[in-house]
């Protein structure tokens, strides 16, 4: 297998190149950072993949967040949407298995339980609508293609930007009292586990389609930052708020827990954030 990442600074790149050079060393993967390879010039694309000749294409190139995405709109639709776009088409023409990251966002966050892969998207928001658009391009173009659909993910990154998790932990280890949302219910989930149920699907060439890569279980933000306080041993307080008191550009959705009925159950997010603290913090 010949892979090529893009991408790859990402918290999910980042941990999926960790992943495959320490139990996958037979796996090729060449790997840019999305400002290395642009998905938007479909020619540059064309051409580095002519060159590197991948059998499987990961797409985790994205411009994420309801903000970013609701003012910078024209810019997340041609990197988001047409970005994908034009992978799909040079995918099909080339005969390149297509793997196209994708969002819990894409739900409108009303159900009460887990969203499974036959729950029916409703973006409501620019992110999630560029994203759900990808996705449809992709199945519609693409003979052979994966749709992996995240949740919050943490883990290690080679950016420089800092996700949820990271400014939580960042907050805690100073004893800051903070303000968390009790009624945001998700799914939080390792990049390093989505990485390793990712290869596992190309190395068992599982059928095409829709999957979902999440640890088990579900809790909300204020539950979730709570067992981090008491990983870190903080000092913290951690104050109960609606999701609403945090204001947002655009529609967000409350309750986005994923869960596969496709792939067997990986552990729960508890073990796998314990494991995730304790490696940066050793």
């Amino acid at each position: 297998m010949r892979i090529l990442l893009i991408g790859a600074s990402g918290c999910f790149g980042t941990e999926l190149i960790n992943y495959l050079k320490e139990n996958h060393k037979s796996i090729i993967i060449k790997f840019f950072p999305s400002k290395l390879l642009n998905v938007i010039n479909k020619k540059k694309l064309e051409s580095k993949i002519n060159q590197i000749k991948p059998t499987v294409v990961i797409n985790s190139s994205a411009i994420v967040g309801i903000n970013q995405c609701e003012n910078l709109y024209e810019k997340a639709f041609a990197i988001n949407t047409i970005g994908a776009l034009n992978l799909a088409k040079i995918c099909k023409k080339k005969n390149i298995i297509l793997v196209q990251t994708s969002t819990h966002a894409v739900f409108d966050g009303t159900n009460n339980s887990f969203y499974n892969e036959k729950s029916e998207p409703k973006p409501n928001n620019v992110y999630s609508g560029t994203k759900f658009l990808s996705e449809v391009l992709v199945k519609s173009i693409c003979k052979k293609y994966y749709v992996i659909r995240f949740p919050t993910l943490f883990g290690s990154r080679n950016n420089k930007l800092m996700g949820f998790v990271d400014k939580v932990i960042l907050l805690l280890k100073s004893d800051k009292n903070l303000k968390i949302a009790y009624d945001k219910i998700d799914t939080p989930t390792y990049a390093k586990d989505a990485a390793k149920q990712l290869i596992e699907i190309l190395t068992k060439k599982k059928p095409y389609g829709i999957y979902h890569l999440a640890n088990s279980g579900r809790v909300s933000y204020f539950n979730f930052v709570k067992h981090i306080r008491l990983l870190l041993n903080s000092k913290s307080k951690i104050i109960p708020v609606k999701d609403s008191f945090f204001p947002s550009e655009g529609f967000k959705p409350l309750k986005t827990s994923l869960k596969s009925i496709k792939l067997k159950p990986i552990r729960n997010w508890k073990l796998a954030l314990e494991e995730y603290i304790k490696n940066i913090n050793p």
